[in-house]
């Protein structure tokens, strides 16, 4: 028997053969019925859905834990809930088109963000076109530009004062505030402060060196003993101390550490001492800062957030400031002072200093404007000039 997958003229042709006719029209019927509710089918079965060689997409190959669990995330909550039990080669440009006007008017998505969750599912159809479980990809015939997505990126970067700052600080638990501090005064995120040891820290140099974080996104532990199965609950989001995400091995940033906070973290150690982790399952060795209330583990995501919560709130502020607020305040600080941004970028952890620029360009000083200052004072005299008459500079080619 012949017979096409559903999209008409379009529809890759396949046959099947069996050993009598009553079974050849039976499947013949089975074809029939499938095109008319768009799913594909064979002699040996229903063809697989986009689900579940989206969930092979996940497994197969070398993942970044934090990427991994974006994508489950992104399979639980965009993905399935649209195509439920839809067979991929029954996915058509229009319904991806609906799908994502899905995202933006149902669920309430910015376009970028629907935009960034088809460039995933992109790559899950092509992953199954290598795969030969499609002859083509729909989305070649779907248009959606990178400009778009630029164009609704831009958000509004909220900064805390210096008295509110202070004051959370204070409403904290004093294991706890700082936190605070290492986070606004050395430009850390939530992950990279719960991580800090004592062994990160140069005190003579005054240097603090970020190479790992605390997530929630660790490996499940593997089985305990032959025939057992291992351990899958909250698959995914397990507490891990890891290195920096897209960072290599041994690669970290060294972030200035101010006087006042290095007198922070003395007194900090003198108080509170340090909680030892050991190298394991999801745990990196050190003599870490903080650890949770009874000090038996690692700082967890849900203690910081309760424990933050309730510091906002004490102190009245109404504000729903965020953690990565603080980090906002210590680019914008050294920015708006005059710390070059080629710098900041370093410190910040940022790979390509123009995210840093295009974040914080409203608080640097006006180039212009200390551009029209500098040359005035050059070529009236207020500042002498000592240039070499020539130099070498080295220019890398294309």
């Amino acid at each position: 028997m012949r017979y096409r997958e559903p999209g008409g003229r379009a529809g890759r042709q396949r046959e099947a053969s069996f050993e009598e006719k009553a079974q050849a029209d039976a499947f013949a019927e089975q074809v029939e019925q499938a095109k008319a509710h768009r799913e594909c089918v064979s002699s040996a079965g229903p063809v697989r859905t986009l689900v579940d060689v989206y969930r092979e997409f996940i497994d197969c190959g070398e993942r970044v834990n934090g990427s991994r669990y974006q994508y489950e995330t992104s399979l639980r909550l965009h993905v399935k809930p649209y195509f439920r039990s839809l067979p991929i080669g029954a996915v058509k440009p229009k319904d991806l088109y609906g799908w994502l006007q899905w995202m933006v008017e149902v669920r309430g998505y910015e376009s970028s963000t629907a935009l960034n969750r088809y460039r995933t599912l992109s790559g899950v159809f092509s992953y199954a076109v290598a795969n030969d479980y499609l002859p083509k990809s729909p989305c070649q015939h779907v248009r959606v530009g990178r400009r778009q997505a630029r164009r609704n990126k831009r958000k509004v970067i909220h900064l805390p004062t210096l008295a509110e700052i202070q004051a959370i600080a204070d409403q904290l638990p004093g294991p706890y505030r700082l936190l605070v501090w290492l986070m606004a005064g050395c430009g850390l995120r939530i992950g990279e402060a719960s991580a800090v040891t004592v062994q990160q820290i140069d005190f003579a140099a005054g240097t603090l060196y970020v190479d790992r974080q605390i997530t929630q996104d660790g490996e499940s532990p593997p089985p305990r003993g032959r025939g057992r199965r291992a351990v899958v609950r909250g698959r995914g989001r397990a507490h891990c101390i890891r290195h920096l995400k897209w960072r290599d091995q041994d690669e970290g940033r060294l972030v200035p550490m101010p006087v006042g906070i290095a007198l922070k973290v003395r007194e900090h150690l003198e108080r509170y001492g340090t909680f030892h982790v050991e190298e394991g399952w999801n745990r990196l060795a050190g003599e870490y800062l903080f650890a949770n209330v009874g000090r038996t583990n690692i700082l967890m995501y849900s203690l910081v957030s309760r424990l933050w919560h309730r510091a906002r709130k004490a102190d009245g502020i109404t504000r729903k400031i965020t953690t990565h607020w603080l980090r906002h305040f210590f680019a914008s600080a050294g920015l708006a002072k005059g710390v070059p941004v080629t710098e900041m970028a370093e410190w910040l952890g940022h790979r390509d200093q123009r995210v840093t620029f295009q974040t914080y360009a409203h608080v640097m000083p006006d180039a212009s404007e200390r551009l029209r200052f500098v040359m005035d004072a050059v070529f009236s005299g207020v500042i002498l000039l000592r240039l070499p008459l020539q130099f070498e500079a080295v220019i890398e080619s294309a």
